[in-house]
């Protein structure tokens, strides 16, 4: 019985797939560039990615820079003889059900693979983006770690391979997730099962 109880938690348990992902503008009052809110909901906590990384751990043997608090600098420029990828992560420290990658892209700016909890968000030509928040929600409720991976490419038209970060910004969504149909399959199936098995244990009681 036990055993069959545990599959059913299982099966109608969240789904990481079950994300959702957006391009927002950025609209900001911080000189560090992080959002004071996103969809209306407050921002619970900001991971701030300035020069040197700050609130984020950079690794790869790609070069960075930045401008002061505000700006990190992932460079791939192979043109100078300094090509290289490198990546950034942070982990909050807020539960949330959301989170939101604050970016800055230029001419200079190419390829930004983005990773919630290790998870392909999607890769994004950052090219020409300017000022703006990839937000993913309908994540589980828990702490999330965001990764950016500076891939050394670039479409014809910027100059290099450049990915530039604002931070981080975990928040909660006010809308609950509607399960999928599937779910509720599987709940119903789970549930048969633990009838079944307290019919057959009755008769043998």
């Amino acid at each position: 019985m036990t055993r069959i109880l545990i599959i059913a938690l299982l099966l109608i348990s969240p789904n990481v797939s079950a994300f959702s992902v957006e391009w927002l503008p950025l609209v900001t009052t911080e000189k560090n560039g992080n959002p004071l809110s996103i969809y209306g909901n407050p921002v619970l906590e900001y991971r701030n990615a300035g020069k040197g990384g700050i609130d984020w751990v950079v690794t790869g043997d790609g070069p960075t820079g930045g401008r002061g608090i505000r700006e990190l600098w992932l460079f791939d420029d192979s043109a100078a003889g300094i090509p290289g990828t490198s990546q950034a992560t942070t982990t909050f420290s807020a539960i949330s059900n959301a989170v939101g990658f604050v970016m800055a892209g230029d001419h200079n700016d190419g390829f930004a693979q983005f990773l919630v909890d290790n998870v392909d968000i999607g890769t994004f030509d950052m090219y020409r983006a300017g000022n703006r928040i990839l937000v993913v929600t309908g994540l589980d409720f828990m702490t999330h770690t965001l990764t950016i991976v500076q891939l050394g490419e670039h479409n014809l038209n910027s100059t290099k391979g450049d990915v530039a970060i604002f931070g981080g910004a975990a928040f909660n969504t006010s809308i609950a997730a509607i399960p999928e149909p599937q779910t509720y399959a599987m709940l119903l199936v789970g549930l048969m099962l633990l009838v079944s098995m307290a019919r057959y244990q009755k008769q043998y009681i």
